[in-house]
């Protein structure tokens, strides 16, 4: 559990989660400026604290999340 508190983000990171964010935002046509971005973004970094580390890694976890997986985007 204190690795997920422990995780770093460096460049390499945060280059991963804003990839997988502007495709999650993209395939919704949602702007990364909006509420329903906001929460994604969160949702992104606690996946990757969580051990999805790497762009399909991440990718395959969102697909699981039921939140980000049926695009509940206004609801």
């Amino acid at each position: 559990m204190s690795e997920f508190f422990e995780t770093t983000f460096g460049p390499a990171e945060l280059e991963i989660l804003e990839s997988a964010l502007e495709q999650w935002c993209d395939e919704r046509q949602v702007s990364k400026h909006s509420a329903d971005a906001t929460l994604a973004a969160e949702i992104f970094i606690n996946l990757f604290r969580e051990g999805n580390k790497t762009l399909p890694d991440l990718q395959q976890a969102a697909s699981r999340h039921k939140w980000l997986a049926e695009g509940s985007v206004g609801a």
